[in-house]
């Protein structure tokens, strides 16, 4: 099962190069614009929320640590945003590392103060994975009402 893991998080960050790739040569500084259509914010801001809930759900909840956060409504560049993946990449590969032999065992605790959950490593993976790839939608429509042309980011591009 840990090579399925590593393979299917390969899969994600292939994905997420491609993205980066778009927004360095064709949205560069436009990443830091509020788009009213998704409340004012920016594709700055859904990248560090992306990023967020990889920390808040395999690394604080799961792996029981305590990692800061970053500030959501901060504009961060892009090489700073590339940066910040390269810490989720990390948390990632010791999140399946941990939990690989045994994907299914339970994963238990409080959450938010007074919300206690029980699930399992692979419903974090699988989380965390389909949360990424549902915003990475959303910077593409971003991107889109910004006036670029979004490039095919999905995991079997053709």
């Amino acid at each position: 099962m840990s090579n399925l893991l590593y393979t299917q998080y390969a899969l994600v960050r292939e994905t997420r190069m491609v993205v980066f790739q778009f927004l360095e040569m064709q949205v560069t500084t436009d990443i830091s614009i509020p788009v009213p259509s998704f409340a004012g914010k920016t594709i700055s801001y859904m990248l560090v929320h992306i990023a967020n809930t990889y920390i808040a759900w395999t690394a604080n909840f799961a792996m029981k640590g305590s990692h800061s956060y970053c500030d959501q409504d901060e504009a961060l560049s892009l090489a700073q945003l590339k940066n910040l993946f390269i810490q989720v990449d990390e948390l990632m590969s010791g999140f399946i590392a941990h939990f690989s032999v045994h994907p299914t065992q339970a994963v238990k605790g409080f959450k938010w103060p007074g919300k206690y959950i029980e699930t399992d490593a692979y419903s974090i993976f699988t989380h965390v994975i389909t949360h990424e790839f549902h915003h990475k939608g959303q910077v593409m429509t971003m991107a889109r009402l910004l006036g670029h042309t979004p490039v095919d980011t999905d995991v079997m591009r053709f």
